[in-house]
């Protein structure tokens, strides 16, 4: 009977693991508040951007690469334990994600974000094919850099090593590298803990409460090693801190947009506009407009930098028609620097007062 039976029929129900219809916006996410709801329907947020397929298959790719190798690990961490050993037998194959897609709300809406930033860097980087005006390492260096600091060629070696990770082709239940943000990574382990914890529990293998504590030990085991420096947002931030006040040079921030560094430019500009370099890459990727071009403004940019930004932003934005983009180039011409320093003053605001003081304005109307 077990052999015959779903790993997954109780988590799901008769909800299709790859369907994401409305549907489960009125009835079935009905634990979750309806926003994030649509968002988890569509796996794409709700605020008046088009759904985009490729940055939807980015997203999925990273959520599941990443979700598939800590299964991959707990698998691992728990072969020692025999009775769990024959448990997860009976579905040698990845269980997590597929469940995970079934019942999206165990995805809070801070993590999707962070995926969606996350997919729409990497489809920015593949887009683009590779930088421009060079083809390695080296002779980006040289254009970024002095020669004569080899430390910073490294570190920006480093930093395209972590990119690059990304950009590796494969299914969404292909392990990818979690080189995610400590409380991230800890968010998306413990929700393929549980995964993992449900299953084992319905072999009747074990003791249900018994499965609890084996599976949360392997999970800290892996807490413990994850090392959050490895990833490209955390490379990208220890450049700039090496680079120190010549992280203030202009034409650094506009070398890195022409050389397609997309995470490099963020940790420049959140260096000088005194934010956290995932949240101008988010804003970037998945920002309103607006808010861009106040950041273009803070930093200083000029109308042409300004087009030139909206341009390295198309394979994330496909609203960005030429046509759009010359309305939008003649809205900044009207934002003042004012204007623009008090929306980025307002963006260094907390997110959960942010998030909050937005749905109170939603109610509002």
């Amino acid at each position: 009977m077990l052999a015959g039976m779903s790993a997954f029929s109780s988590l799901i129900g008769p909800t299709r693991a790859d369907c994401w219809p409305m549907a489960q916006v009125m009835a079935g996410m009905s634990a979750v508040p309806v926003g994030h709801a649509i968002d988890l329907a569509f796996f794409f947020p709700d605020d008046g951007r088009e759904r985009h397929d490729a940055l939807v298959a980015e997203t999925r790719r990273h959520l599941g690469g990443c979700l598939t190798a800590m299964e991959i690990g707990l698998r691992l961490a728990l072969e020692d334990r025999p009775e769990i050993a024959a448990a997860l037998a009976q579905w040698p194959q990845p269980v997590c994600w597929p469940t995970l897609r079934a019942q999206p709300t165990l995805l809070g809406p801070a993590l999707l974000a962070h995926m969606q930033m996350r997919g729409g860097i990497s489809l920015m980087l593949r887009q683009f094919g590779g930088p421009d005006g060079g083809s390695g390492s080296e002779s980006e260096a040289e254009s970024l850099f002095p020669a004569d600091d080899p430390a910073l060629g490294e570190a920006l070696a480093a930093l395209m090593l972590a990119e690059g990770r990304w950009l590796m082709t494969a299914a969404e239940d292909q392990p990818m590298q979690p080189d995610l943000p400590a409380g991230f990574f800890a968010e998306l382990l413990w929700t393929a803990a549980a995964c993992l914890a449900a299953i084992i529990q319905r072999s009747g293998l074990i003791e249900a409460e018994a499965v609890v504590p084996l599976v949360e030990a392997a999970a800290q085991r892996q807490l413990i090693r994850h090392d959050e420096a490895q990833g490209p947002i955390a490379a990208a931030d220890r450049l700039v801190r090496q680079l120190g006040e010549r992280a203030d040079a202009p034409e650094l921030m506009a070398a890195a947009l022409q050389h397609r560094h997309f995470l490099l430019f963020a940790a420049l500009a959140g260096r000088r506009l005194r934010m956290e370099s995932a949240q101008v890459a988010d804003i970037l990727v998945m920002g309103p407009v607006g808010q861009v071009a106040a950041l273009c403004r803070a930093l200083g940019g000029s109308d042409s930098d300004y087009r030139q930004l909206l341009l390295a932003l198309r394979p994330v934005r496909p609203s960005l028609s030429d046509a759009t983009i010359v309305g939008e180039a003649m809205r900044y011409q009207e934002l003042s620097v004012t204007q623009a320093d008090a929306t980025v003053g307002a963006l260094r605001a907390p997110a959960a007062l942010r998030a909050k003081l937005d749905h109170l304005r939603r109610i509002a109307g």
